[in-house]
């Protein structure tokens, strides 16, 4: 029975139009979505009469009237299904995968929707918002479930006795007989019933909220925890006012497992109807039983079933939301609203039709009319409503859009200028275009109503997807200056916007720059590479720039300097550069380390192995530093100190009873081992002083210049705090006392022993000696002398004193020594270098006029030269500090030392070859040739005045250096080993046991 009633909802084969002036399929258009693909309109069907009806309805005028090729899908058994399908989803009757993933909608309209699943539309709508389906307008009438009766009983009763069966009150067994218009239950084939235990009766929760609202305990059984349905003859339920006498029940008949039995049951307790309630087996068993029976039964509407009876609903009280809520059915069903669902595409690809849908309106009359019309022909549901139409054009052709009456997304297109226009007053070749990109739909209300035009974007908007309502503000980070574009612009590099709908970027502040396009916020401005954000207040910038030694990349701030951390990575971290140095309290003024190595960089205040002070120049007191850390003295330094001091006083003392030779024309080998060592004292203090320049030498270098700087009393590497203090002035004013110091020695010496007749020291010999040792300290003693005048610059503009950084020029402490330092520069430099000057003038008269003791008393000066060279004492006096002058004159600025330097060696190495004053050939050759490599050392010092990268030239410059001082030792490796030699081979120049290594050639025997 079943499959017979589904045969007659498919449809037949139909003409190929149905409408007068209805479109040709041949002439029907596909829909066309953004990505290009036609596809037919689809319609999602309802498997039953109405929903048939409706979607023919609707389909052959989008078809006829609107153009477009429709595609009937389903059917769907029931409402969620037909949910699904305007979702998306592929498979929507399938309960177990919808397929609601498919990107592409296919099913775009379903009418006949009961909007009773208001928990499955939400869940659909939160679930698959991209493709969410909406409801349009009512169909027009309401759906409704609820008991109703044949319009014969209505008409049998008013006729009899004029009673009204269509009200409830009708029906009260205490004043009225309503069983005489209907047949008893005696009558009725129980093989067309399900038993009450196959049903809803047998269902403990349906059972239980009527005995709980009615308190009926005689139409239920209580069976411990469980309640049931009374059946006593197992297939009808009695009311309580027939239950003493079935005769007098009225037959009322539901379907599936006991549709709505709850609803009932209570109605016959609370209103006193005599029902007897029977649940049909079949459907064909619910459809026929009315039809055999005079009876009530359950139904809804629109439905074809029971139209042959004219049914009558059965009026009860108005719905009660209250006692619906609290479980209690004794007021009238409520009705439902029936609707249409469209896809949410669908406007998009065919407002016109939503349009059309959503003006559709038909009454219940107008489709209980075309259900009767297929169950008495028989006819197909297409041809049906075909007819109806037909005979109803008035009705339908409101439904109709207006051509210029376009819809938002869409505005008004001349065809005869192929664009789109302002205004619709000339109507002809006037349409509706869906709105381009670029533009926006915009409402025109003119004297025929309401229409929308396509509207250009204006500055600060864009839209991408066409169709749209209204341009999107460009985003923060963007922006657009143009009208009618597609796209907003991303700011550019240094500009940002942190405002949506921008017609311009805003600037960062001068000096400042983001880091990539698209910036949002003014906090993505940040300082360019050269200078630090310094601003202690949220939404600003000061941008400071950076002195020299402070690493200060894009987007560096003050805070994450002092921090150490930076929130967009290492790579954006201001950081002190390696040989600078910055105090907490003040991090932007930066300091230069006098040695590199003490200064590792990275965080304000950092030195190296526990050094402080400005720049890291000291370890604390009671330390020294060693093995590259500050470590405690210990008491072995000091007394090792204690005893060097004494040594050197000793050994002046000494040095008295030493210079007892003869000056001759010719040297003895002591005498040369002699010289060689003062040569190579003076060489290696060049070498030392040559270090001091503010050239960038690599460390290796520097390491061995710190040794050869031990030679102009630079003591601070060897520990000479733990013997001399802490504090800088009092060990520099200790480095300038010891020369008078000795000197004052010496001639105590010579008091002391002229209490000594047989002892007594020769006053010539002793000048003799003082001048020895001023001669070979000479270069020392200026260096002492010059450090207070050697101030290098800071980046931060102060100057510190270039051996001792810690002293700031200007300063308290830096006058102290500078009183000190000029003080022997004056008496001792420059008096020692004018004393010896006037000697060498006047050498050659006192020897002519047998002054020998004015001549002994300056031996130290003339004895190692060949006598026509007896005045090269004072021009190599003057190499040192020559030397050094550069270094005071132009501390800031290495190419300037490096050629002065340059200059005054090769301007010695020029006098030394030409005048050859060496009495030894061999020293001659050898000063000769050092003094050529320290100037090469020198010349390739300008190799380091601008950083060198890692990589060939790298490796050739610190080779070349190296090389050079390979050789220097090497030259003074010879002169060690002539001194060794001297020591066991006591033989004068000139005779048969010399060493002609000496003189460079054997003499004749």
């Amino acid at each position: 029975m079943r499959s017979f009633v589904i045969s007659l909802l498919l449809p037949l084969q139909v003409a190929a139009v149905c409408l007068v002036n209805g479109t040709e399929p041949a002439d029907r258009k596909n829909l066309v979505n953004p990505n290009g693909e036609t596809y037919p309109l689809g319609m999602w069907v309802n498997n039953w009469g109405a929903g048939w009806v409706a979607n023919y309805l609707a389909g052959i005028i989008i078809e006829e009237m609107l153009g477009i090729h429709v595609s009937y899908n389903g059917p769907g058994p029931a409402t969620p299904e037909g949910y699904y399908a305007i979702a998306g989803c592929s498979n929507p009757a399938n309960v177990d995968d919808r397929g609601c993933d498919a990107e592409v909608t296919y099913n775009h309209v379903n009418m006949e929707l009961w909007e009773g699943y208001t928990q499955l539309w939400n869940s659909i709508q939160k679930d698959y918002k991209s493709k969410a389906p909406k409801l349009l307008s009512s169909m027009g009438y309401d759906g409704k479930t609820s008991i109703y009766l044949g319009k014969d009983r209505q008409n049998e009763a008013a006729q009899a006795e004029g009673l009204p069966l269509e009200y409830y009150t009708s029906f009260d067994a205490d004043w009225k007989q309503p069983w005489k218009y209907f047949d008893n239950i005696s009558v009725i084939d129980k093989s067309m019933l399900w038993r009450c235990n196959e049903t809803n009766f047998a269902i403990d929760s349906h059972m239980r909220g009527y005995y709980t609202q009615t308190g009926d305990s005689g139409g239920v059984v209580i069976s411990g925890d469980s309640i049931t349905g009374l059946c006593p003859d197992e297939y009808f339920w009695l009311g309580l006012k027939c239950r003493s006498n079935p005769l007098l029940c009225i037959p009322y008949f539901t379907g599936g497992n006991g549709w709505s039995i709850n609803d009932i049951m209570q109605k016959t307790a609370f209103w006193n109807i005599p029902l007897a309630i029977a649940v049909a087996k079949s459907w064909g068993s619910f459809s026929q039983l009315p039809l055999m029976v005079k009876s009530t039964f359950y139904w809804w509407v629109p439905d074809p079933t029971f139209l042959d009876l004219s049914p009558l609903e059965m009026i009860f009280p108005p719905y009660d939301r209250t006692a619906r809520a609290a479980g209690n059915y004794r007021s009238g069903d409520a009705a439902t609203t029936v609707s249409k669902g469209v896809s949410k595409d669908l406007f998009s690809l065919a407002p016109r039709v939503e349009k059309f849908l959503d003006n559709l309106q038909i009454d219940l009359s107008m489709m209980n009319a075309m259900l009767l019309d297929q169950k008495q022909t028989q006819d197909s549901w297409e041809n049906v409503t075909c007819r109806w139409l037909r005979a109803n054009e008035d009705i339908w052709q409101s439904w109709l859009p207006d051509d210029t009456t376009c819809f938002a997304g869409f505005g008004l297109f001349d065809d005869a200028t192929n664009d789109f226009a302002t205004d619709r007053t000339v109507r002809e070749n006037k349409r509706c275009q869906a709105c381009p990109s670029g533009t926006f739909s915009s409402q025109l209300v003119d004297l025929a109503g309401v229409t929308y035009i396509c509207v250009a974007c204006p500055p600060g908007t864009s839209q991408a997807s066409g169709a749209s309502l209204m341009c999107d503000p460009c985003d923060k980070g963007s922006y657009q200056d143009e009208t009618g574009k597609q796209a907003c612009k991303r700011c550019p590099v240094a500009q940002y916007q942190d405002e949506e709908g921008g017609a311009q970027c805003k600037q960062c502040p001068t000096g400042s720059r983001t880091l990539g396009l698209g910036s949002s916020y003014f906090t993505d401005c940040g300082c360019d590479e050269g200078s630090i954000d310094i601003s202690t207040t949220p939404g600003t910038l000061i941008c400071s720039t950076c002195q020299e030694g402070l690493h200060c990349p894009v987007m560096g701030t003050l805070p994450s300097f002092m921090s150490g951390t930076h929130p967009l990575g290492a790579e954006y971290q201001p950081a002190v550069v390696e040989g600078y140095y910055v105090k907490q309290e003040d991090p932007l003024e930066v300091y230069k380390c006098g040695k590199i190595f003490h200064c590792p960089g990275g965080l304000p205040q950092t030195c190296a192995g526990g050094r402080e002070g400005i720049p890291c120049a000291e370890c604390p007191a009671g330390r020294t530093w060693t093995e590259g850390s500050c470590k405690m003295c210990e008491s072995w330094r000091q007394v090792l100190w204690g005893f060097s001091v004494v040594g050197i006083f000793l050994f002046m003392t000494v040095s008295y009873y030493l210079m007892t030779s003869k000056v001759t024309a010719k040297a003895s080998v002591l005498f040369t081992t002699t010289c060689a060592f003062g040569m190579l004292v003076s060489l290696l203090q060049s070498v030392g002083i040559i270090g001091m320049m503010t050239v960038e030498w690599p460390v290796d270098l520097k390491g061995f210049f710190s040794y050869f700087q031990l030679l102009l009393l630079d003591l601070d590497s060897f520990g000479f705090a733990c013997f001399a203090g802490a504090e800088t002035s009092f060990r520099y004013v200790f480095s300038v006392m010891f020369f008078p110091t000795v000197v004052f020695w010496m001639f105590s010496n010579y008091l002391v022993s002229q209490l000594i007749p047989k002892r007594s020291w020769d006053w010539t010999k002793v000048l003799s000696c003082v001048g020895q040792f001023l001669q070979v300290t000479f270069s020392t003693m200026s260096t002492i002398a010059l450090a207070p005048l050697m101030c290098y610059t800071h980046p931060n503009g102060l100057q510190s004193i270039l051996k001792y950084p810690n002293v700031i020029c200007g300063e308290s402490e830096h006058v102290v020594m500078l009183a000190g330092g000029v003080t022997l520069l004056v008496v001792g430099v420059l008096g020692f270098l004018t004393l010896c000057t006037y000697a060498a003038v006047q050498v050659p008269h006192w020897s002519a006029r047998e002054q020998h003791a004015r001549v002994r008393a300056f031996r130290f000066l003339v004895f190692r030269f060949r006598l026509d060279s007896w005045w090269f004492g004072v021009p190599l006096l003057t190499r040192g500090p020559l030397i050094s002058l550069p270094i005071v004159l132009a501390t800031d600025y290495p190419p300037i030392q490096t050629i002065w330097v340059t200059v005054i060696l090769a301007s010695f190495l020029a006098v030394q070859t030409l005048a050859w004053p060496w009495k030894v050939p061999l020293l001659n050759a050898l000063d000769c040739w050092m003094s050529y490599c320290i100037l090469i050392l020198v010349a390739g010092s300008a190799l380091y005045l601008e950083p060198i990268s890692k990589g060939v030239t790298s490796d050739f410059t610190d080779g070349f250096s190296m090389v050079l001082m390979v050789i220097i030792f090497s030259s003074i490796g010879v002169m060690v080993l002539m001194s060794l030699a001297a020591l066991v081979h006591r033989a004068a120049m000139g005779g048969t046991k010399e060493y002609a290594v000496f003189n460079l050639t054997r003499s004749k025997a």
